[in-house]
């Protein structure tokens, strides 16, 4: 089946977000891949693998047959796990960057394309952190090209902003992209990971933000967030559904992205996936079954498709 977005980019799905029982690397995970890997509406599948060998095998046959792009989910790992890459302690940051080749090998059974990480809570002292976390990042690159030097594996870098909580270490946009930017004269297979949510929580304009790191971004996240309404349980990094009241993405927003996307020429450009991935990315609500979050994100992706479209007939 073919859909009219393909010919622009692979449509993903962040599969531990909408199936939050699988989100620490437990639970059902071969069906909820099976469900995902065999829907042709998606053409790239996100997911962060299992803790058992043996699923990890069953895994790597189902989403290889599928032939979708393929990116490995690390930011929830490192986090779940603690694996913090700019740890001041050595020996802790040292078990995170252990911990991460571990995901790269698993990614790479995995035949993904990407694989991207994140930071935590900044310290107070910002710029030793920041070295370690460069230090993690050269080493986990070149452990990922060491692994496959003619198509290693990329290593992104998703940034982050928790409103609720103090800032993140790796933040504001353009210093990621600055660090990266300087990082990839000899770590070519480093990236970043674009998230429409984080951008907004940064208070940074999103078209402006893209157009200025669009040379480092790897792939990117759809992702709504509510600010608006520090009550309100969406507040911040929650990624609650398309369109909701007082939320900052809707379907023109969305559209509008689309428009960005296209007029900066990021559809024609060449990407570790081949063509570019854009995944729907949805926290599905505590009262909402999966399924129905799916359908509903899928909709609003439709609409926005469709307003796209009729930019340019």
């Amino acid at each position: 089946m073919n859909f009219p977005w393909t010919k622009y980019f692979h449509l993903g799905v962040v599969a531990p977000a909408f199936f939050r029982d699988i989100r620490l690397r437990k639970g059902p995970i071969l069906e909820v891949i099976q469900r995902v890997a065999s829907d042709p509406f998606f053409q790239a599948l996100e997911f962060s693998g299992a803790e058992d060998p043996a699923i990890q095998k069953e895994i790597a046959q189902m989403v290889r047959a599928s032939g979708k792009s393929l990116v490995f989910s690390g930011g929830s790992y490192c986090y779940a796990n603690q694996n913090n890459l700019h740890d001041l302690n050595e020996d802790k940051r040292r078990l995170a960057v252990q911990n991460v080749c571990g995901i790269i090998d698993e990614a790479s059974e995995y035949g993904c394309q990407i694989l991207y990480v994140m930071g935590f809570e900044a310290p107070a002292d910002r710029q030793t952190a920041l070295e370690k976390f460069r230090a993690s990042l050269a080493e986990l690159s070149g452990y990922a090209r060491g692994r496959n030097p003619s198509h290693p594996l990329t290593l992104a870098v998703e940034n982050f902003h928790i409103l609720v909580q103090d800032p993140f270490l790796i933040g504001p946009t353009l210093k990621t992209a600055e660090l990266l930017r300087e990082m990839r004269r000899e770590h070519p297979n480093l990236g970043l990971t674009f998230d429409t949510s984080h951008i907004l929580q940064l208070k940074e304009d999103l078209p402006s933000t893209y157009r200025s790191v669009q040379d480092v971004i790897v792939h990117v996240h759809l992702s709504n967030c509510l600010l608006s309404d520090p009550a309100s349980p969406f507040y911040g990094d929650k990624h609650p559904p398309y369109g909701m009241a007082g939320s900052e993405m809707g379907v023109s927003e969305l559209a509008g992205f689309f428009k960005v996307l296209k007029e900066a020429g990021h559809f024609s450009r060449t990407f570790p996936t081949g063509k570019p991935v854009l995944s729907l990315e949805v926290i599905t609500p505590a009262n909402q079954d999966p399924e129905e979050a799916l359908r509903d994100a899928k909709e609003s992706f439709l609409k926005a498709w469709k307003e796209f479209e009729g930019q340019f007939s």
